[in-house]
């Protein structure tokens, strides 16, 4: 199991017991990550791992399926019947009086709300308190190694490369009158993906005008929109290199199709730089002075901004979200909109941080995003330079 130390370090700096992992069909996917076990080994029985605060892990497994642990847990201790698996649990929590499960108390945070209601109360039962892993889940699954710090850097370079690289191909195409389209951009940015060698779970986002103002625009081939000169462009843009455990990247920029970007597109651009840089402004001070930080308070931040300008009500979704071996990662997002996200950032996590304001009625919609790594008594941002002024193309 990787990260067992700090695992047990973090159990026992949060007053608990232990960790309780239970997994039924792939139910709890937290649980087959934090122990190495393939989706494919799970079996067809619930079983369950206790990591208590110090020593070594205690597992509780099915009889017909001990065979295939042996060589994950040799000492699995097997049940058979339900109430064996009672029994089983009281056995491997050991006395435990508060432990750590995959809730969420009001499924404030879904993302780790894995644990069924009903497992949850045997458990308490049992005379066991139980606790929220949020904080552990990061620990175990959201704190980048050095390499993977190396791998973020890389994809950090190459998309902004890739940017670079987008915005100049359209510029040539409406300086030299050709047809320029959504799909067409996107299709070139694959291809300078490729030769960038990174992977990535899903092409980019190019918006122009109104699609901009929806969050998730994908362009379509069969429904196609060409790129004008007058218009305004959105890309969004991620990728890692092609390694499981390597990190993603995750950018947003805007541009305009023109001499100078229209009055009303630079004013929403304003308001959505200063969320960003006043997100980003907040934890550094907080944690440049030693205090905890947690994602609601960086959102509460950047959301304020955009609201005192008028423009709250089109700012449709979380100020961040989690970054890691997938676009989006596991640990704290930046979070009191659509959840109410009290995880606190801790060092070795990285984030998006990408404000946004869509007006659909206007035909327009401009989000910055940028990328963070949490050091120890920092924030620094990934994905420099920034973008502090609306791109002429």
């Amino acid at each position: 199991m990787q990260r067992l130390s700090e695992i047990q370090a973090a159990l026992r700096s949060e007053g608990l017991a232990g960790w309780l992992l239970y997994e039924f069909r792939g139910l709890n996917p937290i649980a087959l990550d934090v122990l190495g076990i393939p989706a494919a080994r799970s079996g067809s029985r619930r079983w369950a791992c206790f990591i208590p605060a110090q020593g070594e892990p205690r597992w509780l497994v099915h009889a017909i399926e001990l065979g295939g642990w042996r060589s994950v847990v040799p000492d699995a201790m097997p049940y058979v019947s339900w109430a064996d698996w009672r029994e089983g649990l009281r056995s491997i929590l050991g006395g435990a009086q508060r432990v750590a499960m995959e809730v969420s108390p009001g499924a404030a945070i879904p993302y780790v709300s894995r644990v069924d209601a009903g497992t949850v109360d045997l458990v308490r039962s049992l005379g066991v308190e139980v606790s929220t892993s949020a904080d552990l889940v990061q620990v175990a699954q959201a704190v980048w190694t050095p390499e993977q710090l190396a791998s973020h850097r890389v994809a950090c370079q190459a998309l902004l490369e890739v940017k670079e690289a987008t915005f100049a191909h359209v510029r040539e195409r409406l300086a030299a009158g050709e047809d320029t389209t959504e799909a067409g951009v996107q299709e070139f940015m694959m291809r300078e993906f490729a030769r960038h060698e990174l992977e990535t779970g899903h092409a980019p986002i190019v918006a122009v005008n109104a699609h901009a103002a929806d969050p998730h625009f994908f362009p379509r081939r069969d429904a196609d929109t060409p790129i004008l000169p007058g218009d305004f462009l959105l890309i969004d843009l991620w990728a890692r290199e092609p390694r499981t455990d390597a990190i993603f990247g995750d950018i947003t920029w805007v541009a305009y199709a023109g001499e100078v970007a229209p009055p009303r597109i630079q004013a929403v651009f304003e308001v959505v730089r200063q969320a960003r840089d006043s997100a980003v402004a907040f934890m550094r001070a907080r944690l440049w002075g030693g205090e905890p930080v947690y994602g609601y308070e960086v959102d509460d931040v950047a959301r304020g901004v955009i609201a005192a300008a008028g423009f709250g009500a089109y700012f449709i979704h979380r100020t961040g979200h989690s970054i890691g071996t997938a676009g989006h990662g596991n640990g704290v997002n930046l979070d009191n909109l659509e959840t109410q996200d009290r995880r606190r950032l801790i060092p070795g996590i990285g984030f998006s941080v990408e404000p946004g304001i869509y007006l659909p009625e206007e035909g327009f919609g401009v989000r910055l995003e940028i990328n963070c790594y949490v050091t120890g008594s920092d924030v620094e941002v990934t994905t420099l330079p920034l973008q502090n002024e609306i791109v002429l193309i």
